[in-house]
C-alpha cells in the first residue's frame, strides 16, 4: 500500500511473521508461504545432494563497475595497469557468462566449460558456505579490483577478480537435485519443483521470431539505424514490444533492462521490462537464472523512481553505441507522446498491470 497512513511498527511487525514463517517446519505453515523456496543448510544439501553446475553472477559485476553507483574499477595486470573499457567489460561479461560443469571429487573441484578438460575454475565445499577459489575463465586470473575512489594503479587492497567475486558471493551453484540452488551464500529448497517445474512453466511462452534469431544484438555498423532482424534485440522491437506504443532501449551503463514498454490495454497501463538474450538451445537452470536474475533484481524499478528518471529520460534521448562501434539507432523506438518524463510520470501514477518478458 503507497500510502504514510500505514503504521511503520506494524509494518515491521507483519515482516518478520512472514520471515519467521518461511523459516518454520513446512507442517506449521500455510501451502501459501510453502509455496516458496526455504532456505536449508549447506550440510544437509550435501547429505542427499551433489553440486553439478558453477555460474558466474555477471549482473552482480557489471552492476558494482558500471553507471551512476558504480563503487569498483576492473583493471587488467602486467608491466602496467590498464583500465577496462566499457567494451572489454562487456567482452569479460559475456566470457564469463557461461555454465561449467562441477566435476566429482572431495571438498575442492574443478569446474569445466562443457566437452573441455581444463578447469576454468575451483570450489571448495565447506561447512557453512561454498567458497570459489580460483578463476581462469575469460582470462579472469589476469584482472584485478580497485576502489573507484582510489587513482588507477593505486589502491594498496587491490583484489583478483575471483577473489571480488567470492567475497561477494557473486556466482551461483546448482545441484543434481534440481530442488536445490545456492544463490548469495545460501542454499535454497524450492518444493515447487517437485511437479517438474510445471507450476511455473504455464508463464513461459514461446514467440516465433525468436526461432530466426542468430545473436544477441547483431553486428554494428556506421550509420546504421535499427537492430538486426535476425538478433534478439531486433525481435523485441520488431515483434515481441510491437503493439507497446512507448519503447526505449536502456542496455548498458546503469541497466534495469534492455528494453522498457508501455502500453494501454483496457484502460490499464501495462509496464513491461525486456531482457533479451541468445545462446545455445539448452535447458539449463544456470542459464535459466542468468535469464531472470536481472529481471529479479529490478523489479522494483518497475515503479520508475521519481528521483532516478531525469538521468534515464536523458540517456533515451540519444542513439545506441554497441561495443566498439556507434551507431545512429535511437534510444527511443517509439513513444505516443514529445514528452517522456510525462509518458512515464503518468505510467507511474497509473493502475497498473505489471508484465516481465524475458
Amino acid at each position: 500500500m503507497r500510502s504514510d497512513r500505514v503504521g511503520q511498527p506494524e509494518l515491521v511487525e507483519f515482516a518478520t511473521g512472514v520471515i519467521d514463517a518461511l523459516r518454520a517446519e513446512p507442517a506449521d505453515v500455510s501451502p501459501f508461504i510453502r509455496s516458496f523456496a526455504r532456505p536449508m543448510s549447506l550440510a544437509d544439501a550435501l547429505s542427499s545432494s551433489q553440486p553439478i553446475t558453477l555460474a558466474i553472477d555477471t549482473n552482480k559485476l557489471t552492476d558494482a563497475a558500471v553507471g551512476d553507483n558504480a563503487m569498483i574499477r576492473l583493471v587488467r595486470v602486467g608491466d602496467e595497469v590498464v583500465a577496462l573499457t566499457v567494451a572489454e567489460l562487456g567482452g569479460l561479461a559475456a566470457e564469463l557468462d557461461q555454465a561449467l560443469t562441477v566435476e566429482d571429487g572431495g571438498k575442492r573441484r574443478s569446474a569445466k566449460l562443457p566437452d573441455t578438460d581444463d578447469a576454468a575454475a575451483t570450489i571448495s565445499l565447506n561447512k557453512s558456505r561454498i567458497a570459489l577459489r580460483s578463476l581462469t575463465l575469460g582470462g579472469a586470473d589476469e584482472i584485478g579490483i580497485e576502489a573507484l575512489e582510489m587513482p588507477l594503479g593505486a589502491d594498496p587492497d587491490r583484489r583478483s577478480l575471483q577473489q571480488y567475486l567470492d567475497e561477494e558471493n557473486a556466482f551461483v551453484v546448482l545441484f543434481d537435485d534440481v530442488r536445490l540452488s545456492y544463490i548469495d551464500a545460501q542454499v535454497f529448497r524450492d518444493k515447487t519443483m517437485l511437479d517438474g517445474g510445471a507450476s511455473f512453466l504455464r508463464y513461459l511462452h514461446a514467440d516465433a521470431s525468436l526461432q530466426v534469431v542468430t545473436s544477441e544484438k547483431g553486428n554494428f555498423v556506421v550509420g546504421q539505424t535499427a537492430f538486426d532482424a535476425a538478433s534478439t534485440f531486433g525481435a523485441v522491437v520488431d515483434h515481441i514490444a510491437a503493439t507497446d506504443t512507448t519503447l526505449v532501449c536502456d542496455d548498458l551503463g546503469d541497466e534495469w533492462a534492455d528494453f522498457l514498454g508501455i502500453k494501454e490495454i483496457g484502460g490499464l497501463t501495462q509496464i513491461s521490462f525486456y531482457h533479451a538474450k541468445h545462446g545455445a538451445l539448452e535447458v539449463s537452470a544456470a542459464s535459466f537464472h542468468v535469464s531472470v536474475s536481472q529481471a529479479i533484481k529490478n523489479l522494483g524499478n518497475m515503479s520508475f523512481p521519481e528521483e532516478r528518471m531525469a538521468a534515464k529520460i536523458q540517456g533515451w534521448g540519444g542513439t545506441y553505441n554497441g561495443l566498439g562501434q556507434a551507431t545512429q539507432i535511437p534510444r527511443t523506438v517509439r513513444s505516443n507522446g514529445a514528452n517522456l518524463a510525462e509518458t512515464f510520470a503518468s505510467a507511474r501514477t497509473a493502475r497498473m498491470r505489471c508484465a516481465v518478458p524475458s
